[in-house]
Parts: C-alpha cells; sequence; structure tokens
C-alpha cells in the first residue's frame, strides 16, 4: 500500500521522544483500531458477532482523543506561529468531525441491548465505514503533508 510504505520513509529520519515521531506512531496504533472495526463490522454483517471487541474498539478510538489535543495543543500553535495557518486548520475541522463519528460508534455500542439486531448492524455499518475512510484518509494527510511540513518548519532544537 502506497501510503504505508511513504509514511514509513518519513519516519526513518525521526527520533523517539520526537513530538512528529510520536504522532506518526500513534497513528499506526489507531490504524490497527480502524482495521479490527473493520473486520468486526464485516463479521456483524455477515451474522457472525463479536460485541466483545467491539466495545473496547469504540473506546480506543474515543481515547485517542489525547492525540488529536497533542497536535491542537502543541503542534497546531508551532506550525501557526511560523505562518502556517492551513493545513492546522483543516486538520482541526476533520477531529471536529472524526469525534462526531466516534461519539456516535461509542454511543451505538453502549446501546447494544436496546436495538433490535438488523437495525444496529445498519447503524452500526453507517457509522463505522465512513469513519474508517475518514480517520484512514486523515491520518495519511497528517503523515504525508502536515508532519513533513512541520518537520521542514519547526527546528529540531524547538
Amino acid at each position: 500500500m502506497v501510503s504505508v510504505k511513504i509514511a514509513k520513509n518519513k519516519k526513518e529520519g525521526l527520533k523517539p521522544g520526537e513530538i512528529v515521531y510520536t504522532l506518526m506512531r500513534e497513528h499506526d496504533v489507531i490504524l490497527g483500531f480502524l482495521k479490527e472495526l473493520e473486520k468486526i463490522n464485516q463479521g456483524i454483517k455477515n451474522n457472525k458477532e463479536d460485541f466483545s471487541k467491539l466495545n473496547q474498539i469504540a473506546q480506543n478510538l474515543i481515547e485517542a482523543e489525547l492525540h488529536y489535543k497533542r497536535e491542537e495543543e502543541v503542534l497546531f500553535p508551532e506550525l501557526e506561529k511560523r505562518g502556517i495557518f492551513g493545513p492546522p486548520e483543516i486538520m482541526k475541522l476533520e477531529h471536529k468531525d472524526l469525534r462526531k463519528y466516534k461519539k456516535e460508534l461509542s454511543g451505538l455500542v453502549k446501546n447494544i441491548s436496546e436495538i433490535n439486531f438488523n437495525n444496529f448492524k445498519k447503524e452500526l455499518n453507517l457509522i463505522a465505514e465512513p469513519l474508517i475512510a475518514a480517520l484512514r484518509e486523515h491520518i495519511f494527510k497528517e503523515n504525508n503533508i502536515l508532519f513533513p511540513t512541520a518537520l521542514e518548519t519547526i527546528k529540531e532544537a524547538e
């Protein structure tokens, strides 16, 4: 997959402890959650129920909020100080949309026992598929546009 190859090449020169290194590693973890969500959604669509993992994945995606906070409170202000406003603004807007999907997923999972199974399958699919696609695209943009821009403009000592 091209996006993974590009991102891996960008990670090569980074060191543990650097903010971009940390954010890219977190992206790897989040992509793993998405892969698991995609698998669970497919299983549920095919009547192979796997609700125990679904709850944990929903919780993991909600907890990824700390990742967004690091970007919004550390990386984005540094870029904006240097006159780079477009990419951080777009990422903030996407974070807002992604939060909405994650909350919908979490709410659906919490109310699983109160929903007819066929309705649950439909609702899960209506949330999971766009969430997976949007979050993968978002991570691609950050790994291949935002983070390289940050690496070029923010000096190592800063």
